[in-house]
C-alpha cells in the first residue's frame, strides 16, 4: 500500500482526531485554511438570510462562527467527534450567541427531520466511515428544496492554478494545498467514480452537482421539494 493510501486508511479508521491532533490543527491547518473558508462563509450569508445551518465536522469552529459573525439572525451548529476540536471551537465562540458546538457523529444527527435550512461542511467527507449513512442523515433533517454544500481536497484544483490561489488564498496555502490535497480528499477521477458511486445510493440520487471550486471539490446537494 502506498504512503497516501496509508494515511487515507487510518483516516477512515479514526474518524474523530485525538486531542493532540485536535491541538496541532488548531495550530497549522485552521489557520491555512482561515481566507478560503472565510469565502465559503460569505457565499453562504449571501445565499441564507435566515435559518438553522449545520457545520458538519466543524474542527475548531471558524467557518461556523464566521458564518454566525456575519449573520445574526442565523443560527449555526457545529458537529465534531472530537471532543478537544469540540472544547476549542466553544471557546473561541465567546460572544456568540448564535453559534454552538455540539459533540456528535454526523451519521446520527441530533435534530428532527426537515428542521435544517443549509448544510455545509469542509474538508470531512474523506473522513467519514459511512458517507451513506452521512448523506441520508443530511436528507432527513433539510427542510425540502434545502441545500447541502459538502467541500473536500481535490488535488486537481491546484493544476494551472497556482497563482490565483497564492493571490486569494496565501502563498503557504498555494505551496502545500496540492499535497495536503492528495492525503486529505480524493482525486477528480476518485469523485466521479467512488463518491458519485455513494451518492447514487442515497436519497440525494440524481440531484446533486460536483465542481472544482478555489481549492476544493464542492459537491452540491439539494432535497427535493
Amino acid at each position: 500500500m502506498s504512503i497516501t493510501g496509508y494515511i487515507r486508511d487510518l483516516q477512515k479508521r479514526y474518524e474523530a482526531i485525538p486531542t493532540p491532533g485536535a491541538i496541532l490543527y488548531n495550530a497549522t491547518v485552521a489557520k491555512i485554511l482561515r481566507k478560503p473558508e472565510t469565502k465559503i462563509a460569505n457565499d453562504i450569508v449571501e445565499r441564507i438570510g435566515s435559518g438553522t445551518i449545520l457545520d458538519l465536522g466543524s474542527g475548531t469552529g471558524y467557518l461556523s462562527i464566521e458564518i454566525a459573525r456575519r449573520s445574526p439572525s442565523l443560527q449555526v451548529y457545529g458537529i465534531d467527534l472530537s471532543r478537544q476540536m469540540i472544547k476549542i471551537a466553544t471557546r473561541h465562540a465567546k460572544g456568540f450567541d448564535n453559534a454552538r458546538f455540539v459533540f456528535g457523529n454526523v451519521d446520527h444527527l441530533p435534530f428532527e427531520d426537515d428542521s435544517v435550512d443549509f448544510i455545509v461542511s469542509t474538508g470531512a467527507l474523506h473522513h467519514w466511515k459511512k458517507p451513506t449513512r452521512v448523506f441520508d442523515e443530511c436528507y432527513r433533517v433539510l427542510r425540502n428544496g434545502k441545500e447541502a454544500w459538502i467541500y473536500d481536497g481535490c488535488p486537481d484544483a491546484y493544476r494551472g492554478q497556482s497563482g490565483r490561489i497564492r493571490s486569494e488564498s496565501g502563498i503557504l496555502v498555494s505551496r502545500i494545498g496540492a499535497k495536503v490535497a492528495g492525503l486529505h480528499g480524493f482525486t477528480r477521477e476518485e469523485y466521479q467514480t467512488v463518491i458519485k458511486g455513494v451518492l447514487e445510493q442515497t436519497a440525494f440520487k440524481g440531484n446533486y452537482q460536483m465542481a472544482l471550486t478555489d481549492i476544493w471539490m464542492k459537491i452540491t446537494l439539494r432535497k427535493r421539494q
